[in-house]
């Protein structure tokens, strides 16, 4: 078998009805002869029908597909398998509960060629359930997973940072700096390893021309999980935090985000109460909280048992332009979970085998596929 460019790696564990519309949508992809990429699934320990998804799969795609069990459980694992699996000189990573469109993946090889990097990410489009008419607040956003960075390319710093649910590196990279941490494993394992890229001064690029879709089904849109999600990424940002900076700087950044909960926050969910806007007090509601735990979370030495994770279909990235501190929900995700069956909608530019319609529904058998010419 000849070596691909790229290996495309999706994580997943008990989610065989989405695998089949994540995998689907990566049959066919553009790409207009320059790069060849094969998909290499990673099967955390299922105990439904992933392994006859991943079957079909291989039976329909037009490009490799091979499926590869792990059996210690957690992201971590799964995605450092994923590594090892990978023959590609380029990995990029794709999650379980996402859609990708038709050029996504050229768009990420053909952005790290013209940038001339080895490390690029891309847009995530949350695909909200078609009987969805909330105006979501930017905070709700970036706790589901939406990461928009404005139209133009850019690279990677500050509030913008990649997740792992549209990220392709350079096999080099990994070799230099190392795979993801396995001491962190669920608390932001994408975003340490961003953060390592940067002391190896390592580039890394926004592409908007990159999108992929996250499904998100109606129960991650109620309050209470919303509000739980906030709390555990502040607590795993503070946990995080501390660690990378020392006692002394992080009490600086400590009391500082007391300052920011006392002189903003409280005072913005006030204002959003006052203004009876249910969706933006929602919003800052979150915030407050990610703010809270944050200061809770920096008290905690070591990750309690309850704040592990074994979820190996993490949240996707953070909107660019969300009230600071921004992290990838990947801190916070509980245990996967199935996502209900439904119609959802996509809002595709490129549409792939499983998009040829603005509405997707979960659970669909795998499709016949339309080729693109």
């Amino acid at each position: 078998m000849n070596q691909p460019d790229i290996s495309i790696v999706v994580c997943t564990r008990n989610r065989a009805a989405l695998l089949r519309g994540a995998l689907a949508s990566l049959y066919d992809l553009a790409t207009e002869d320059e790069f060849s990429y094969e998909i290499v699934v990673v099967d955390n320990g299922s105990t439904d029908e992933t392994g006859r998804a991943i079957a079909e799969a291989a039976d329909h795609a037009r490009h490799p597909v091979r499926g590869v069990c792990e059996p210690e459980a957690g992201i971590v694992a799964a995605r450092n398998r994923g590594i090892r699996e990978a023959r590609g000189r380029w990995i990029a990573f794709f999650d379980d509960d996402q859609l990708a469109d038709w050029h996504w993946l050229a768009e990420l090889y053909r952005g790290a060629i013209e940038k001339n990097c080895r490390v690029v990410g891309g847009a995530v489009q949350l695909a909200l359930p078609a009987d969805c008419r909330r105006e979501l607040a930017a905070p709700v956003r970036m706790l589901l997973g939406e990461a928009m960075g404005g139209d133009l390319p850019q690279r990677y710093g500050g509030r913008l940072t990649p997740g792992c649910g549209n990220l392709m590196i350079q096999r080099c990279v990994f070799d230099q700096i190392g795979t993801f941490e396995t001491a962190i494993d669920g608390r932001g394992e994408d975003t340490d390893l961003f953060e390592r890229m940067q002391r190896a001064r390592i580039d890394a690029w926004y592409l908007p021309t990159a999108v992929i879709h996250h499904l998100t089904p109606p129960e991650r849109l109620e309050r209470d999980y919303l509000l739980n999600l906030a709390m555990r990424m502040g607590r795993g940002i503070g946990m995080r935090q501390r660690k990378a900076l020392g006692t002394i700087r992080f009490t600086s950044a400590w009391l500082l985000k007391g300052f920011r909960i006392l002189a903003i926050d409280y005072p913005r969910l006030m204002w959003a109460g006052i203004r009876g806007n249910a969706e933006a007090t929602l919003g800052r509601r979150c915030q407050l909280l990610i703010s809270q735990a944050f200061l809770s979370g920096g008290c905690v030495a070591t990750p309690s048992p309850q704040d592990a994770t074994t979820n190996v279909a993490p949240e996707s990235p953070p909107v660019a332009n969300a009230p600071s501190p921004t992290t990838t929900p990947a801190d916070a995700t509980p245990a996967a979970e199935p996502l209900t069956a439904g119609e959802y909608v996509i809002r595709g530019v490129e549409p792939t085998a499983v998009m040829d319609f603005p509405v997707y529904t979960i659970g669909s058998p795998a499709p016949t596929i339309p080729f693109q010419s």
